[in-house]
This record gives structure tokens, sequence and C-alpha cells, in this order.
């Protein structure tokens, strides 16, 4: 099951993100559990009916949120390539252990202008949000979120292994949908 999210990251992440290989469905999300043990700095209660242009993408996730995939220092808010967003980098010894993730908030692209990075993409949807979820070579994966017609939510990871990348894009989409606005 795959499900596809834009997160524009540094020039780098997108260099190393994609997906290998597409399977072919539908995205759907799984069931969502709260995080355990430490601090959030995600919000616990989604945004309900919120203008997108008031998303603080990095209320949407937070380190506890992916403390199953490892330690990943404190987000780091930015602005790139037209979205507003916020970077997180797991703290590796060895590269093969390395993973950058972000969530991006695109206030004027919906996920109609998500882009087919050369592996193809596949349409769904994530707790009945319509989603894309694109493979980005050689070691990303990308999972968009529709907040509306026009305003979509990313989710771009890059590991060492796209399959991971793609595998965490999903489940982070299970944990950062509930907290967006519906429309």
């Amino acid at each position: 099951m795959k499900k596809l999210l834009l997160v524009p990251l540094t020039a780098a992440a997108f260099v190393l993100a994609a997906c290998s290989t597409e399977k072919p469905g539908t995205p759907s999300a799984a069931p969502s559990s709260p995080s355990q043990g430490g601090e959030s700095t995600a919000p616990t209660t989604a945004t309900g009916g919120a203008d997108p242009a008031s998303i603080d993408p990095c209320s949407l996730l937070g380190v506890t949120d992916l403390a199953s995939y490892g330690t990943f220092k404190a987000p780091v808010p930015q602005n790139d390539a037209g979205a507003r967003g916020c970077e997180f980098t797991k703290e590796a010894e060895t590269a093969a252990d390395a993973v950058s993730l972000g969530v991006d908030i695109r206030d004027k692209q919906g996920i109609d202008s998500v882009s087919d990075g050369g592996n193809g993409k596949t349409t769904g949807n994530v707790n009945g949000r319509k989603a894309v979820l694109v493979p980005k070579p050689p070691s990303g994966c990308l999972m968009a979120l529709e907040i509306g017609a026009s305003a979509r939510a990313d989710i771009v990871v890059v590991a060492s292994d796209p399959e991971k990348s793609c595998g965490m894009a999903e489940k982070i989409a299970d944990i950062v949908e509930p907290k967006l606005p519906k429309g």
C-alpha cells in the first residue's frame, strides 16, 4: 500500500529521494496509534476547518512520533520551493542509517499538480482524504495529502532504501492526516 506526498526538501534530498518500485492499487491509511512516551512537539488535536495558510507544518509531527525510526533532531522550519515546511533529520552513525524527512504545506498547489518523478504515481486516500504517492529516485518518496482543491500537505522521506522511504511516508501520513483541516 502506498500513499503519495510531495514535500520539498533541500536539493540534495530530492537528488536522493525516490522509490524504485510502484505497486498498483489504492493507498489507504492504517489506523494510527498515539505516540508512546516522551513529549511531542505536535498537537494532539486536528486543526479542523482552518485556513491552510494558518497551519504550522512543525505542529503536524513531533520527534516522539518518529521514535520507532530512531532518534531525530528537533525540527527545523523552512520555506522552500513555494512551501512552508519543517525538516527532521535522524541522528545516524552511518550513511546507511541516515533519514531525512520533511512536512510541507503548499497553500497554492493541490494534489492534481503533483508530478510523476519518472517512476509513476499512485492515487488513493488516507483516512478518506485524497492522496498521491510518488517514488523519487534513487531513495526517496513523496506523499501528498489534499487540504483543499488548491492546497496540500507534502511528506517527503529520504532514506538509504526506497522501499523504506515509501513505507515511512505512508506511516507518517497516518500521523499527519488527522491534524489537517477538513475541507
